[in-house]
């Protein structure tokens, strides 16, 4: 599946496989290119969902995609964001634990660059728990 967590400027994006949940690709991109870098994902992953955070945009994105793909092999879904960028702030900040970053509690530090693609992540999760 490719999840995607929409937004204004930008959205995070991540390629996950259905049994074991692995993550094949993950990544942030602009708004501008959201077409460009599905299809390029699609084709290159055989993907056959795409899963769509249900606030910022989500809606918008799903429209925008139903218009531009091929969308009868493709399935496009939304789904609930709720918590996810807490989620994926958290998940972002444990990958990235190392040197200093490992002595201080996660609730005391920033992420430094986005981390859309973390929740994008999530978001694919939460889909593949519903199913």
């Amino acid at each position: 599946i490719l999840a995607i967590d929409p937004g204004r400027m930008k959205f995070g994006y991540a390629v996950l496989t259905t049994g074991d949940r692995r993550v094949l690709r993950q990544g942030i991109a602009e708004v501008a290119a959201l077409v460009r870098v599905v299809q390029d994902l699609v084709d290159h992953f055989q993907v056959t969902t795409v899963v769509i955070g249900d606030r910022t945009g989500g809606p918008e994105f799903a429209a925008t995609l139903r218009a531009a793909l091929t969308t009868d092999q493709l399935k496009l879904t939304l789904v609930s964001e709720d918590g996810s960028s807490a989620e994926g702030r958290r998940r972002f900040l444990q990958a990235n634990r190392r040197g200093w970053r490992r002595w201080f509690p996660l609730g005391l530090q920033s992420p430094w660059r986005p981390y859309d693609d973390y929740v994008a992540v999530v978001l694919g999760e939460r889909y593949l728990n519903q199913q």
